[in-house]
């Protein structure tokens, strides 16, 4: 079983690939959530331990579900 804190840095690093795949930057992202800068940059940088509210948040504004954030790293084994 994975440790809570390498599970938060596995959904960390899929959002901040989903950004940069979406070519949005974290202002932007900033904007679409209504989530500060500052505590954008932390989430993708593995800092903070989000809510389920801001990842649904996070997930909406890049055009996925938290059911395909979460099947998306189950598939690669990072669950």
């Amino acid at each position: 079983m994975k440790e809570e804190i390498e599970i938060y840095q596995n959904i960390s690093a899929q959002l901040e690939k989903r950004r940069s795949d979406l070519s949005l930057s974290k202002r932007q992202l900033a904007k679409l959530t209504g989530i500060s800068p500052v505590y954008i940059r932390e989430v993708l940088r593995g800092d903070r331990k989000p809510s389920v509210l801001i990842l649904r948040s996070f997930c909406e504004a890049m055009g996925m579900t938290l059911s395909e954030l979460f099947a998306s790293l189950e598939q690669e084994g990072k669950l």
